[in-house]
C-alpha cells in the first residue's frame, strides 16, 4: 500500500525557540487540538504584539522534511517531498472571502492540504514536489503559477528550513491523492555577443577618447554625466 502523503516524517519544535525538534508525521501535527483554545484566543485579540507572543510559543512543523541535530539547511536529513506556502492577507487585500478562496483553490490536483493560518486571516497550503532535490526551482515557478491565479504567496516559503505554526481549521481541505507539483523555473541567462568594433563609427569614438585623453579633459565631473556617457557606450 502506497504511503499517505500525511504520514512523512517531518520535525516538529515546541516554540520558536527550539532548534531541535523531535520527529513525527505530519497528520499528527496537523490533526493535533492540543492547543485549538489558545489559537481560538489568539484570533480574538487586536494587539498584534500580543498575539505573536502566543504565536512564538505554539509548535512549529517544518513541512519540507526532518532536520537533525538542529533545523538549519545542512542539517537536513530527509525531505519530505511537501512544501508549504503562505497566503498572507497583507500581501492579498482583495482576497476577501477566504472560504471561497479555499474552493477555488482545492480544484487545484497538486494540493494535498489548505487550511486557515493561525491568525486566522491568511491560508497556507501543503503541496507535494516532483523534484524536492530542487526545492527553490519548484518555489520559485509555485510563486509564478500563483500569480497568474491573482495570488501573491510569501517569499520567505522558498527556505526548505521554513517553519509552520501550528493552526486550527473547522473544515480544513484534505487530499490523501494530490499529485506532484512538475513546475521547475530555470533562470533566463542574458546573453552577450561580442563585436569587433572595426567600423568608422568605433574608430571616431577611440579617436576622441584619445583626444580627451591627452588634453586632460573631465568629461565625469559629476554624475550626470557619468550616466550620460555610460549610456551613450552602452548604445554602441
Amino acid at each position: 500500500m502506497k504511503e499517505s502523503i500525511f504520514d512523512r516524517k517531518v520535525s516538529v519544535y515546541n516554540g520558536v525557540a527550539d532548534n531541535k525538534g523531535i520527529v513525527t508525521s505530519l497528520r499528527a501535527f496537523l490533526t493535533s487540538l492540543n492547543h485549538k483554545d489558545e489559537i481560538l484566543h489568539l484570533r480574538t485579540l487586536t494587539d498584534k504584539k500580543e498575539r505573536n507572543e502566543i504565536k512564538k510559543k505554539l509548535p512549529m512543523c517544518t513541512i519540507s522534511g526532518v532536520f537533525q541535530p538542529t533545523r538549519k539547511t545542512d542539517n537536513l536529513k530527509e525531505h519530505s517531498g511537501l512544501i508549504c506556502i503562505d497566503i498572507d492577507a497583507g500581501d492579498n487585500e482583495e482576497l476577501k472571502d477566504l472560504e471561497n478562496v479555499k474552493a477555488e483553490l482545492s480544484k487545484l490536483k497538486e494540493i494535498a492540504y489548505l487550511s486557515l493560518s493561525v491568525s486566522g486571516n491568511g491560508l497556507f497550503a501543503i503541496i507535494p514536489l516532483e523534484y524536492p532535490s530542487y526545492h527553490k526551482q519548484q518555489f520559485e515557478q509555485l510563486k509564478l503559477d500563483f500569480l497568474k491565479l491573482g495570488i501573491t504567496i510569501d517569499t520567505a516559503c522558498g527556505d526548505v528550513t521554513r517553519m509552520r505554526c501550528m493552526s486550527y481549521d473547522k473544515h480544513p481541505y484534505i487530499n490523501e491523492s494530490a499529485v506532484p507539483y512538475t513546475g521547475y523555473h530555470v533562470e533566463k541567462k542574458v546573453s552577450y555577443q561580442r563585436k569587433d568594433y572595426t567600423d568608422d563609427k568605433m574608430s571616431a569614438v577611440a579617436k576622441y577618447c584619445d583626444l580627451i585623453e591627452s588634453s586632460h579633459i573631465d568629461i565625469t565631473s559629476n554624475y550626470k554625466d557619468w550616466v550620460r556617457v555610460a549610456g551613450a557606450f552602452a548604445s554602441l
